[in-house]
């Protein structure tokens, strides 16, 4: 018997398409508009920070998001999120738990946008809106 397979990233309410920012690829948008104050969960591994794990997934720094002495590797749609200095949704910790929070109401079709922490910024200087 063939395992199931879990999909626990996949959300009808956002797709993965070009984004609306030079050299970025690909970003996250609202397939339907979005109320503020709702959220999407990050998925992925934890991994402890400075850990051989971390040095192991460096090539997802930019990425991490960290939530106490763990970081999460994210793979599900939050990880698509790129950043701006005119961000619309948020990290948001709930428990053990992290999401991306709408921090204004968004429109079907916008793209999300994240504010990196400086660390992950000087990697996409040239690609901020």
């Amino acid at each position: 018997m063939r395992p199931e397979t879990i999909r626990l990233a996949e959300d009808q309410r956002f797709e993965i398409r070009a984004s609306t920012i030079i050299g970025a690829g690909k970003g996250l948008f609202a397939r339907i508009e979005l109320p503020a104050g709702d959220k999407l969960e990050v998925f992925g591994p934890r991994i402890a920070a400075d850990s051989v794990e971390d040095t192991c997934t460096s090539f997802a720094d930019t990425h991490k998001f960290r939530l106490g002495d763990q970081l999460i590797v994210p793979f599900g749609l939050a990880g698509m999120a790129n950043h701006s200095t005119h961000p619309n949704v948020g990290k948001c910790i709930l428990g053990d738990r992290v999401y991306l929070e709408m921090l204004r109401p968004i429109l079907a079709g916008e793209e999300l946008f994240l504010e990196y922490v400086p660390r992950a910024r000087i990697f996409f200087e040239k690609c901020v809106p």
